[in-house]
């Protein structure tokens, strides 16, 4: 078993906007139940990271979500949950690296992993051991990742590649000051050091591809989907922060090191704003990467990231809710077709396919509807072609001009 403690870091952020109207700025997706689950998307990661917790979670959210954050981590197993709110949206590398200082204060040769809250993954015992090898991984220097076994060309994801054993003798040997070094006791080799532990070397991430390169990328093998989890050593990955984007990593440390004290709240607010708004991605995995310092761990687990509603359509049909009229027709009115429902909507339906989110009283008719969601709430109507899912988003960014940003 790795022995560093292991700490989750959980960043909570963003709206959900290709979710509307079910996630809201007030109510974002993290915070809901959208597979008739019975828990949200948050508490779902939180129980998921239960096995693997040595310390108590780290949940960094939005300020105006940290109380809902705060009452649906309570009562769950495992460590109760730190909840850290940050005052805006800075994207995912400033909340991991905050996170990863305050960590580092305490424990610093303690290993973090950052898991986003609204993601979906099955055969949670799979889960278990992938994470268990990056933390294995992480002790040698390294900044790891999970690469997820790609099943279609999709176009929603980035992707991983694979490198050669070659690329990895750069690896945490060549890293920051204070990292561990891989090639330890093996002669020199950072590859022999992952080999060892069951990891790979990372050549490149790769943003969302067209189809053709997807195809392309399913073909040759030698790509994952990045579902964007990341481990390292707290100290490690503050030192290589420190190296990429200095003021940054000055910043969250000058910032823990005021947590806990009456100065706190004032240095937060001070600092914060100040802080560079960037996606862990491209702050440290792709340069990393290029570096040979990234390594990947093969996750052979199904996983999704709910980024729209064409991916949660895709998911309920993979396992139907409770009482979804596609699996077991309990409204007696589905002919023909393949109806989803989530909530107690009334839906009939003729030859159709369809994604159904509801729970108002007036029935639903569906009649030759092929690959649609619908979204039947108090205040909005929405229906959507699930092969423009995506475009979901431009709809949501228009609210405000059409006087209708209440609605967000």
């Amino acid at each position: 078993m790795p022995e560093a403690p292991f700490v989750p870091v959980i960043p909570a952020g963003g709206a959900g906007t290709r979710l509307w109207p079910l996630s809201r700025r007030a109510h974002p997706k993290f915070l809901l139940d959208l597979t008739g689950s019975g828990r949200s998307l948050l508490q779902q990661t939180l129980a998921r990271l239960a096995p693997l917790t040595d310390r108590a979670p780290i949940i960094v959210t939005g300020v105006e979500h940290a109380e809902a954050v705060t009452s649906q981590a309570e009562g769950l197993v495992g460590p109760r949950a730190r909840v850290l709110a940050e005052p805006s949206p800075r994207d995912s590398m400033p909340a991991i690296a905050l996170a990863a200082a305050l960590v580092e204060r305490e424990e610093p040769e303690a290993v973090i992993g950052s898991f986003a809250a609204d993601h979906l993954i099955g055969d949670e015992e799979a889960f278990v051991r992938a994470v268990t090898t990056a933390r294995r991984t992480a002790e040698l220097g390294y900044l790891v990742t999970l690469g997820v076994t790609p099943t279609r060309p999709a176009t929603g994801f980035g992707y991983i590649e694979q490198g050669t054993g070659a690329q990895s003798t750069a690896g945490a040997a060549g890293g920051a000051p204070g990292t561990a070094t891989a090639a330890a006791g093996d002669g020199g080799s950072g590859a022999t050091a992952l080999d060892a532990v069951g990891a790979r070397p990372v050549a490149r991430f790769v943003e969302k591809p067209d189809r053709d390169r997807a195809e392309q990328f399913l073909a040759a093998g030698t790509f994952s989907w990045n579902a964007g989890i990341f481990v390292a050593r707290a100290r490690v990955l503050l030192d290589e922060l420190a190296a990429q984007i200095p003021s940054l990593a000055r910043g969250v440390r000058a910032i823990a090191a005021a947590h806990g004290t009456a100065r706190y709240q004032e240095v937060l607010e001070r600092i914060w704003p100040q802080l560079t708004r960037i996606a862990i991605d491209h702050a440290l995995a792709e340069p990393l990467a290029a570096a040979g310092r990234v390594a990947l761990v093969p996750a052979d687990f199904a996983w999704d990231d709910i980024g729209d509603f064409a991916a949660l359509a895709r998911q309920l049909r993979a396992s139907p809710p409770v009482g979804s009229a596609g699996a077991a027709e309990p409204n007696g009115d589905v002919a023909g077709g393949d109806v989803q429902v989530l909530g107690t909507a009334d839906v009939g339906a003729v030859s159709s396919t369809a994604t159904v989110y509801g729970s108002r009283d007036r029935p639903i008719a569906l009649v030759g509807l092929e690959g649609i969601s619908i979204v039947d709430t108090e205040d909005v109507l929405l229906v959507l072609a699930d092969d423009r899912a995506q475009d979901l988003s431009r709809l949501v960014a228009g609210l405000d001009g059409t006087g209708h940003g209440h609605l967000r």
